[in-house]
C-alpha cells in the first residue's frame, strides 16, 4: 500500500526547523491537564476578550481589555465551565453543564445552564433560575438563539408538569435575578427556534416521532403556517441560520449526486427552496457563523485547514489579512465586534501550540491574547502530516500523521505506532493540535488517526459508505492504515497499539477482537461494547420510533438490527479472539455511553480468560472535561502502552504508580 503525504507548507517548513532544535519531553500534566484556555469570546465592541482559563486551583474567568492587558479575574471553580459570550459589554455568560441525577427520573442527564455575571459589580444570576415551570431533568438549557433590544437574552425550554409531555417554549430571561416569561408557545415536538433582529419569533422546527414527520412553521402575520413538511424516520435537514433580508432561513443540504458534497440552501418563508447558494467542490459544510440572533455571516468548510464563504465584507477583509501574516497556518475565527472593528482568532501553524490573536482591523494590528497552553514549547511539537493511502477495496483514505519532533519523518525509522481512530463516528481529524497525539509523539511514537470511510467532511459517497460497516469496512480502513505504515517502513509492526475514546473506544476493541494479530495492545475510553444493549437502551430511553433508534440503527447495521448482526459485530461477544491486553476508562458520570458497555467488556474479556484492566473514573464524563480525569486517563494510558511497545525495545519499561 502507497502513502500519499499530502503537501503542506507549515508542515515542510516545520521539518528544516525542527531538526535544529533538541527535543524537550515536557511533564505529563503539560498535555493531561486541561488548555490554560478553555473557551473565549469578543466582548460586542472588541474592547474586551473574555477568557475562561484553567488554573491550578479550578477555572477563571479572565477579562483582556484591549491597551490594558488583563484587568478582572474571577473564580469560576464552583461551575463546571466550559464556554463564555458576552451578552453586552459589560456582561458575560459562561455556560456550564455538568452529570446529574432527579428523583423520579432515570438515570443521569447532562444538566446544563447559564450564569451572568455583571462585570462591573461582580453580581452573578443563573438565567431562568427563577422560572418554577421549568420541566425537571432537561439538558440544553443554556442555549441562546437571540437577544431583545433591552438586551434580555432568548432562551429554549421545555415547560410544563413533571408527568406531563412538556412544551418546548421560547423564553426572555433577564440578565440580572434569573426570571423568565414564555415569549412564545411551541409543542412537545418543538426543538429549536429562530427569530428576527428584534428577537421577535420567526420559526420553529417540529418533529413528530409518532407520525416521523418533520415540519418548519413560520409566524405569518400573528399565526404559525407550515412552510415545509417532510415524512421521515430521522430528522432530514438541519436548519442553521436566519438570512440577512429576513426572507428565509438556510439549512444544510445534499446535492442530488451520489458524490456530492454537503451545500447550503435557503428556505424561503414563502415555501420555496434556493438550493446550493453556499457550496465548495471537495469540501463539507462544517459549520456556520452567525451573530447573538443566528443571521447569517458567514460558512466554514471542511479540509485539512478550514476555508470560509464570509458575507460581511469587513469581516472578509480581516480574514484575509490574518492569512497574509500567518501563511500556511490553520486559521479558526473565532468572535468578531459587531461592527467588525475587531476579531479573535485562533491559529495553529504547526511550530508551537495554537494561540489567540486579536486582530485591530482599524489599525492593522494583530495582538496575541494567549497561548493555549502554557507549559509545551515549541521543540516539543510533534510534527504534523496530511495522509492518505488505498483501503483494500480502492477507497481513499485520508489520515492525519503526528510523528516525534526533532527530525522528518523517513522510510526505515520503523516507530512504534498508535492507531488512534476518532470518535462520532461522524466527525473528522484534520490539521490540529491533538493532545493526545501530541504526547505520544513527543514520547517517541507515530500517532496514525484515520478518517475511516462514514467520517463527515469528505462527501455524501465517502459517508454513506460506512452506513452498515461498524465492524466492517471502517474497521478495515483503520487496519489498512495500520498496514500501509509499517508497509512503508514507518512503524515497527511488532509495536502496534490501537486507542480510542467512544466510537473510537468501539474502534479500538473492534481491532482487538478481529484482527488479534495485528496490535500488541488495545486501550479503550468511554466505548461501547455490546451493539445490542446499546440499542436497547437507546430504545428504552426515548419514545416508541425515535428518530434516535432509526439514526443508530442506520449507522450500525444499515436498518438490519437483528441480534444475530449486531452480535457478529460486538467486540464482546468475541472476547475469545483477544491476543493483546486491554485497559478500559470509563467516566461513572457519562451520559452518552454507560459505564456498563465497558463492564460487560470487562466481564467477557475475564470469562475468556484474557488479560483486561478496568479504571473506572469517578465523576469522570464521556468527554473528559475536567483535569483530574483527563490526566489520570493519560497517566494510565502511558502506563499501559510504554509497557506493552516500550519506545526503546532494548529497555525494560518502568509502570508508573
Amino acid at each position: 500500500m502507497k502513502i500519499r503525504f499530502v503537501a503542506l507548507s507549515a508542515g515542510l517548513s516545520l521539518l528544516t526547523g525542527a531538526a535544529l532544535a533538541q527535543t524537550v519531553h515536557p511533564p505529563i500534566e503539560a498535555y493531561g491537564d486541561l488548555p490554560s484556555v478553555i473557551d473565549a469570546e469578543l466582548s460586542p465592541d472588541g474592547n474586551k476578550v473574555a477568557l475562561i482559563m484553567n488554573s491550578g486551583d479550578g477555572p477563571k474567568l479572565v477579562i483582556y481589555e484591549a491597551g490594558k492587558g488583563a484587568t478582572k479575574r474571577a473564580d469560576a471553580s464552583t461551575i463546571r465551565s466550559n464556554g463564555v459570550l458576552f451578552a453586552n459589554d459589560n456582561t458575560v455568560v459562561i455556560r456550564a453543564s455538568e452529570a446529574t441525577k432527579t428523583w423520579g427520573f432515570r438515570g443521569k442527564y447532562e444538566h446544563s445552564a447559564a450564569i451572568t455575571m455583571n462585570l462591573e459589580s461582580g453580581k452573578t444570576s443563573q438565567l431562568l433560575s427563577r422560572e418554577d415551570r421549568l420541566f425537571p431533568a432537561q439538558g440544553g438549557l443554556g442555549k441562546i438563539v437571540g437577544r431583545l433590544p433591552d438586551g434580555q437574552l432568548l432562551m429554549p425550554a421545555y415547560v410544563g408538569e413533571k408527568y406531563a409531555d412538556p412544551d418546548y417554549n421560547l423564553l426572555r430571561a433577564e440578565l440580572d435575578n434569573g426570571r423568565g416569561w414564555s415569549v412564545d408557545h411551541g409543542s412537545q415536538y418543538t426543538f429549536d427556534w429562530f427569530v428576527n433582529r428584534k428577537g421577535e419569533p420567526l420559526l420553529r422546527e417540529d418533529y413528530n416521532n409518532r407520525r416521523d414527520k418533520y415540519e418548519v412553521r413560520y409566524l405569518d402575520g400573528g399565526s404559525w403556517k407550515t412552510i415545509l413538511e417532510i415524512e421521515s424516520n430521522e430528522i432530514p435537514i438541519s436548519i442553521v441560520a436566519v438570512s440577512n433580508d429576513e426572507t428565509g432561513v438556510y439549512f444544510i443540504s445534499s446535492q442530488d449526486d451520489e458524490a456530492s458534497f454537503s451545500a447550503l440552501s435557503k428556505l424561503n418563508f414563502d415555501g420555496s427552496i434556493e438550493e446550493s447558494l453556499f457550496y465548495r467542490e471537495g469540501a463539507d459544510i462544517d459549520g456556520v457563523l452567525t451573530d447573538i440572533n443566528r443571521h447569517l455571516i458567514g460558512v466554514r468548510y471542511s479540509g485539512t485547514f478550514p476555508s470560509y464563504d464570509i458575507v460581511a465584507p469587513k469581516l472578509l477583509e480581516s480574514y484575509e489579512a490574518t492569512q497574509a501574516v500567518f501563511q500556511n497556518a490553520r486559521i479558526d475565527i473565532d468572535s468578531w465586534a459587531e461592527d467588525y472593528s475587531a476579531v479573535l482568532y485562533e491559529v495553529f501553524d504547526g511550530f508551537t501550540v495554537p494561540f489567540l490573536i486579536r486582530h485591530d482591523l482599524r489599525t492593522g494590528k494583530h495582538t496575541l491574547i494567549s497561548y493555549t497552553r502554557n507549559d509545551i514549547p515549541k521543540e516539543a511539537i510533534g510534527q504534523v502530516y496530511a495522509v492518505s493511502y488505498p483501503a483494500a477495496d480502492g477507497l481513499t483514505i485520508p489520515a492525519m500523521l503526528t510523528a516525534p519532533p526533532g527530525k522528518p519523518l523517513e522510510p526505515g525509522d520503523r516507530l512504534p505506532l498508535i492507531a488512534l481512530p476518532h470518535g462520532g463516528p461522524s466527525s473528522y481529524d484534520s490539521y490540529s493540535f491533538d493532545w493526545k497525539a501530541q504526547f505520544f509523539a513527543n514520547r517517541g511514537y507515530l500517532v496514525l488517526q484515520p478518517n475511516f470511510r462514514g467520517s463527515t467532511g469528505f462527501g455524501a459517497a465517502f459517508r454513506k459508505a460506512g452506513e452498515g460497516e461498524w465492524g466492517g469496512k471502517m474497521q478495515d480502513d483503520v487496519t489498512d492504515g495500520v498496514k500501509a505504515m509499517i508497509a512503508g517502513g514507518y512503524a515497527d509492526g511488532e509495536r502496534v497499539c490501537i486507542v480510542g475514546s467512544s466510537y473510537g473506544g468501539y474502534s479500538a476493541l473492534a481491532g482487538g477482537a478481529f484482527t488479534p494479530d495485528l496490535y500488541k495492545c488495545v486501550a479503550a475510553i468511554a466505548p461501547v461494547s455490546n451493539l445490542h444493549d446499546m440499542l436497547k437502551e437507546e430504545k428504552h430511553a426515548n419514545e416508541r420510533g425515535h428518530w434516535a433508534v432509526s439514526y443508530w440503527e442506520r449507522l450500525i447495521a444499515a436498518g438490519d438490527a437483528s441480534r444475530d448482526r449486531l452480535d457478529a459485530i460486538s467486540p464482546s461477544e468475541h472476547a475469545a479472539n483477544f491476543e493483546a491486553p486491554v485497559l478500559l476508562i470509563h467516566g461513572e458520570d457519562d451520559t452518552v455511553v454507560e459505564y456498563g458497555q465497558s463492564r460487560t467488556m470487562e466481564r467477557a474479556l475475564e470469562q475468556a480468560d484474557k488479560p483486561v484492566e478496568l479504571i473506572r473514573m469517578k465523576s469522570g464524563d464521556h468527554w473528559l472535561r475536567d483535569s483530574e480525569t483527563r490526566l489520570a486517563t493519560l497517566r494510565a494510558l502511558d502506563r499501559f502502552v510504554s509497557q506493552h511497545i516500550p519506545v526503546n525495545p532494548a529497555s525494560t519499561p518502568v509502570a508508573a504508580d
